[in-house]
């Protein structure tokens, strides 16, 4: 792995017009009605699902998850009114226009580009959600091209014209050199694979 050099960006949406101002109104309806609480994702065990069943588990209520082929056809069904949440990436110019909101945020760092929004860690749920976006090379790849590619990518992040591009999609930048990056892999490598073991997903 050369580097990363940027994230997205996930979490929970609902409709502009919805009743649920934040994600504890979404969690007070699903407490107050068992299995009426429909959402969204981009499908079965995806990061999101995992992620929307691992907050239900902790916050001891029944949802129903909906897998969706995309994130189009989830927030087409969201402002369809099928469903009442979408869980994955979301389209800023719907948040922006006010036709969607989003409740929460599925990243471990504060966003520059929602702070407003609470993360994860926020809201008392302590757990990872990699997302990465980076360079990777052969792994016979020597360390001293890894050095030269890693520099060589950090410096063009720093250029105006990617660092505007990425404000414009509404995108965080996020630097991890290589032997960051490698350490941050493994990290995640070994916490998913306890969990998935946990949840039955793999032997």
């Amino acid at each position: 792995m050369v580097m990363q050099y940027r994230g997205f960006n996930f979490g929970v949406i609902v409709k502009g017009d919805s009743p649920f101002k934040t994600f504890k109104d979404l969690i007070d309806f699903a407490r107050q009605n068992p299995k009426k609480l429909t959402y969204g994702t981009t499908g079965a065990n995806s990061m999101p699902n995992i992620t929307m069943e691992r907050i239900a588990k902790q916050e001891k209520v029944q949802i129903i998850h909906i897998p969706f082929k995309g994130t189009p056809e989830s927030q087409t069904a969201l402002l369809g009114g099928h469903i009442l949440a979408a869980a994955g990436d979301f389209g800023y110019s719907l948040i922006e226009s006010g036709e969607t909101r989003v409740l929460l945020l599925f990243k471990e760092e504060q966003s520059a580009e929602y702070p407003q929004i609470p993360i994860l860690k926020d809201l008392g749920y302590h757990f990872p959600y990699p997302m990465i976006i980076g360079i990777i090379t052969a792994k016979a790849v020597p360390d001293g091209i890894i050095k030269k590619l890693d520099e060589a990518f950090s410096k063009a992040m720093k250029e105006p014209a990617f660092i505007n591009g990425m404000k414009e999609l509404r995108l965080p930048i996020m630097y991890r050199n290589s032997k960051d990056l490698d350490a941050y892999v493994v990290q995640n490598y070994e916490f998913f694979s306890k969990l998935f073991k946990e949840m039955g997903l793999i032997n």
